[in-house]
């Protein structure tokens, strides 16, 4: 069994490249010969992509692989099994959770199945449409035609399959053409595999690690820009931020919390970077959610939303849904039309819905990209 696109868009998310040819000749071929057990393409992809991950022994000594090659339902193994590879040592890695959760969701998810009828092509790289089912290197020259990357070619019409090629009826009087299954997205039902998670409606960041401050660790409000940072430090797997104090002791060396130049400093001295934004809005917001990246917001928290005054309060953007954002509030969940909070405990910040409007109010609140916000979390060149 050959890996499929989807395990291509896998290591792209979660590794920034491609692996060579060589390499992936080697692990479908190697992977292949450890299975004994009937899987579909996406399981197969999965397994691929956790042995490019961690390691061919691992997989092969893995209770994982055993119990799947035992014939236990590979779903439910997966469920079980997967996660536990989440560590190096005795530290979890929040970016091996977060891959282990997509190598989940691809495991468990119905494998694609190819149209019929009219369908919408678009070319995944440089290509051929060939008048027959061949290697363009059998073909002549007046049997091919050249097809650059991201070429769309709307109202083509299915008309036969075989050995990995498709023949179609081409939209806009282009006539019939054989193409390469492997180098066109239309073809067949799409997984797409992106840098956050979806359920319904909602966006998220996968495994998000939520940081609680209680009202006694937080008696100094401007803490809140700290355990933002501290959250997204430790959600991009910075060593030795565990906690927020782990990031305090390091911001304390600099000077006050409430100096951006001083969580600069900070994290400089970490390896790590982030951009401050003091004129953000939305769109800065949701872009920053779609490239898998969280976003520290600062808030104005007292009053009336029609009149928010007072120190700013920071929160952990993590994703948005049709209602509104996806919150981590380190001290608790605001009540964003009255100000102040409505409670203040453990779990009452953690994944809290903001609506959009008062969430704006308070975000924005002399109108337009007037937004504070730390965004752009990364290790520094």
């Amino acid at each position: 069994m050959k890996v499929s696109s989807v395990f291509f868009d896998l290591i792209k998310t979660f590794e920034g490249a491609n692996l060579t040819n060589k390499v992936v000749d080697n692990l479908e071929k190697s992977v292949a010969e450890l299975i004994d057990a009937p899987l579909n393409q996406n399981q197969f992809d999965a397994l691929v992509s956790f042995a490019s991950n961690m390691g061919l022994s691992v997989l092969e000594n893995s209770q994982l692989l055993f119990r799947i090659n035992k014939l236990e339902d590979p779903c439910e193994v997966a469920r079980e099994e997967l996660h536990k590879w989440n560590k190096d040592g005795n530290r979890v890695f929040q970016g091996l959770s977060r891959r282990r959760s997509a190598e989940l969701d691809l495991f468990c998810c119905k494998p694609p199945e190819y149209k019929w009828g009219w369908v919408t092509i678009t070319s995944r790289c440089h290509t051929y449409l060939k008048k027959q089912p061949k290697s363009h290197s059998e073909l002549s020259q007046d049997e091919l035609a050249k097809v650059i990357i991201s070429r769309t070619i709307k109202r083509c019409r299915v008309l036969e399959r075989r050995d990995g090629h498709t023949y179609l009826e081409l939209g806009f009087g282009l006539g019939d053409w054989w193409i390469v299954d492997r180098h066109w997205k239309g073809l067949r039902t799409e997984i797409e595999i992106m840098p956050y998670a979806k359920d319904k409606d909602l966006f998220y960041l996968r495994n998000f690690p939520y940081l609680y401050q209680g009202p006694n660790d937080a008696a100094d409000w401007r803490n809140s820009q700290a355990c933002c940072i501290a959250m997204c430090l430790k959600y991009i797997d910075v060593p030795f931020i565990n906690s927020v104090n782990d990031y305090l002791n390091v911001v304390n060396k600099h000077g006050s919390v409430v100096s951006k130049y001083v969580h600069k400093a900070a994290m400089n001295d970490l390896g790590y970077n982030a951009t401050f934004n003091s004129s953000a809005d939305s769109t800065d917001l949701k872009n920053s959610i779609e490239r898998g990246l969280p976003v520290a917001v600062s808030l104005v928290s007292k009053r009336h939303v029609s009149s928010p005054v007072g120190g700013t309060h920071f929160v952990v953007v993590t994703g948005y849904s049709d209602k509104g954002w996806l919150v981590q509030d380190p001290f608790g969940k605001l009540d964003l039309v009255n100000g102040g909070w409505e409670d203040r405990g453990a779990d009452a910040g953690r994944n809290v819905i903001y609506d959009f409007e008062n969430f704006e109010r308070r975000f924005c609140v002399t109108g337009g990209a007037t937004g504070w916000c730390w965004l752009n979390f990364r290790e520094k060149d």
